[in-house]
């Protein structure tokens, strides 16, 4: 356990890469939507997959100063492409997924809406690894994103705490109990290293069995 905030800068390494949680988080994301419903239809795996995705960027927000900015913006463009293929393939299939986000309704569609974009310049303008990475900002965008559209709740609570549990791993602290000014981590991992890599590989067997399972 580290006391006290890293600071915003990720240019000495120290984090899981941006690749690595748009992966797991859709691994994630899947495991969730396969443990809650058990068999997972193409349509509903893709959703899953793309709530989980967004749900692994959200925490980085915060960063304002990556050492990998094109890899970053990459990973973020994956999350949308997952979710904008997730709409296509509910539009093919006659919109089942977008119809049970509808029965929330409109005030509650609204309110969800409101409350993540809050939510989503909260993070952004918070310091790095502080709120966005905190048990507050999943409880957070897991409800939000309940009242917005209630399929993708699951996937997205899953894919950003499998952010705060990869970061945990890495050698700067996150404070994950914020407004407490602690900040923990294990020191396990670094940028592009074995751990990292080995949790991409893991994702991506899981999402690729998943899909296989769907097909």
């Amino acid at each position: 356990m580290n006391e006290g905030e890293a600071p915003s800068s990720e240019k000495n390494g120290g984090h899981v890469t941006g690749r690595t949680h748009v992966i797991v988080g859709a691994a994630a994301g899947v495991a969730a939507a396969s443990a809650l419903g058990g068999p997972v239809a193409v349509t509903e795996l893709a959703a899953a997959a793309a709530g989980g995705a967004l749900g692994g960027t959200l925490p980085d927000l915060d960063v304002r100063d990556s050492a990998h900015p094109l890899r970053d913006r990459l990973a973020r463009v994956a999350a949308v492409a997952l979710l904008v293929l997730a709409i296509c393939l509910d539009a093919t299939a006659g919109w089942p997924l977008a119809r049970r986000a509808a029965q929330a309704g409109l005030e509650s569609i609204a309110l969800g809406a409101v409350a993540f974009a809050a939510l989503c310049c909260a993070a952004r303008l918070s310091a790095h690894r502080s709120f966005s990475h905190s048990l507050l900002a999943l409880v957070g965008f897991a409800a939000a994103t309940r009242l917005a559209c209630p399929p993708l709740a699951p996937a997205l609570a899953a894919g950003l705490a499998s952010h705060l549990v990869l970061d945990l791993f890495n050698h700067r602290p996150i404070r994950l109990l914020w407004p407490v000014r602690h900040g923990f981590c294990l020191g396990l991992c670094k940028t592009d290293g074995i751990v990292d890599a080995c949790c991409t590989a893991a994702g991506l067997v899981v999402v690729a069995g998943a899909a296989l399972l769907a097909l």
